[in-house]
């Protein structure tokens, strides 16, 4: 999360919105955003919803796989990337990249 933030000013420019969302409640979610200084909504699915939904709930580790979704503005998801640890993430040049070709 903290390497988007490094970059946030490149996605906003390509009109962007990042969200993360994490498993834990809103309170401590609320703390990680603000100490890791991200500049974008750190959302809280304590419940597993979301990331029920999404096939990305590690039930074993009892947290979210690491996983990126674009969905563009009719909510369609263009691209994915899950990860298989907690530090395999795209880089923010590979994201901004699937970003340029959607239309």
């Amino acid at each position: 999360m903290a390497g988007l933030a490094t970059d946030y000013d490149k996605f906003k420019s390509a009109g962007v919105e990042i969200l993360a969302i994490s498993v834990d409640g809103p309170e401590k979610s609320r703390e990680m955003a603000d100490k890791l200084g991200l500049p974008f909504s750190l959302l809280s699915d304590a419940d597993h919803k979301v990331i029920n939904a999404y096939g990305v709930y590690d039930a074993d580790g009892k947290i979210s796989k690491p996983a990126v979704f674009v969905v563009d503005k009719k909510g369609i998801v263009r691209w994915t990337y899950i990860g298989k640890d907690k530090s395999d993430r795209p880089l923010n040049d590979v994201l901004l990249s699937e970003l340029g070709k959607i239309e």
